[in-house]
Formats: structure tokens, sequence, C-alpha cells
């Protein structure tokens, strides 16, 4: 084998390693608290070695804050797809924004759950976790600002709205979707629709 196809193998292999490695982290978050899971937990699994591990992640953290960084920027495009549509076309659009954050919610539920949880104790975890909150504020505040600007609603605070709408939002798709049994998808939808297409329906005229 020709050294370029031999580094070229070696770094697939690595790069396969690391994936393998990160599925099966996000596999036990769903299962069990960030409290249980430890490199030993992760590499049994994987049939690989402690070695292994840190040639990828510096700990179990820098690991959990990987995972976290993928399915955030995720949902960050799902609702920046709801912000750029709230008010448009009512209510087709801002519906379809909502759909999108259950479904990635159904599917991601667990593994979010796991990491908020972590937040309370992993100051890290914590730091990102907030930062993330942070970013879907300021996308919502955006939102609500561009909607009272064209005179769709009258908002007297749209940052401290948003704040509010996004930490409820989170508490609760996290209380329906976070652990098994999950809720009801469509029930969710019907109910964030009476909360958020209402509160970005036009004002009349």
């Amino acid at each position: 084998m020709s050294p370029p196809a031999e580094r070229t193998r070696r770094r697939e292999q690595r790069e396969e390693t690391r994936r393998q490695i990160l599925a099966v982290a996000e596999r036990s978050l769903r299962e069990r608290p960030y409290r249980e899971l430890t490199v030993d937990v992760v590499m049994a699994e994987t049939c690989l070695t402690r070695t292994a591990f840190y040639r990828h992640f510096d700990d179990v953290t820098d690991l959990v804050l990987r995972l976290y960084e993928d399915v955030a920027r995720e949902l960050f495009a799902v609702a920046k797809r709801w912000a750029d549509t709230a008010g448009v076309g009512y209510p087709t659009p801002g519906r379809e924004g909502l759909a999108g954050v259950i479904d990635f919610y159904v599917r991601n539920g667990p593994l979010i759950r796991a990491i908020a949880e972590a937040a309370v104790t992993d100051e890290r975890i914590e730091l990102a976790y907030r930062g993330s909150t942070d970013r879907f504020i300021e996308v919502t505040t955006g939102a609500l600002e561009r909607m009272a600007g064209q005179g769709l609603l009258k908002v007297p605070d749209p940052r401290a709205l948003a704040r509010a709408m996004t930490i409820m939002n989170t508490a609760y798709l996290l209380a329906e979707f976070g652990r098994d049994p999950q809720g009801d998808p469509v029930v969710a939808l019907e109910t964030l629709e009476q909360v958020w297409l209402r509160l970005a329906m036009p004002l009349p005229l």
C-alpha cells in the first residue's frame, strides 16, 4: 500500500473509532444519567482500550460536549427556520416550525435531558448549555422584534418574552419527551400552537 493510501486508511480508522465512541456515549446517555457515564462504561461497549478513548477525547465531559455540539447545531437550525417564518403566511409556516422542534425532541429528548441534568453539576457542560439557550433566546428575540416592527404583534419587552418562552418551551418538551414513555407529539404540537401561534398571529386591523 502506498504511503498516501496508508495515511488515508489510518485517518478513516481514527474517524470510525471516534464515531463509534460517540455513538456508544449517546446510547448510554439515553439510558442512564450522566453521573454513571465513565470511560470504562463507554469503552467496554466498543471493545476498544482506554488509550483509544484518550486519543480522541480529553475526558467524559469533553465527550459529552462533542455530542451536545452536534445536536445543538441541529436544534438551532430548526429554531432558526421557525424564527425566519414566524408571522409569515400565518399559520402554516409557524406550525411547520413547531412541528420540527417537536420532532427533534421526540428523537433526541432523552439525550438532551441527560445533558441538561449534567449541566447542574458540571461547569463546562453548564456553560455550553447556557450558551446554547442564550442563542435560542437571541433568535426568538429577533423574530419577536421583527413581527413587532411589522405591526403583527405588540410586545413591551421582546427579549424578556423570548427568554420566558424559550425556558418554558424547553421545560415542557423535556417533560414530555425526555423520558420513556414519551408524550403524544400531536398533543404537544396542539399545545405549543396555542402558545406560540396565538402569540405570533397578526393583530386585528
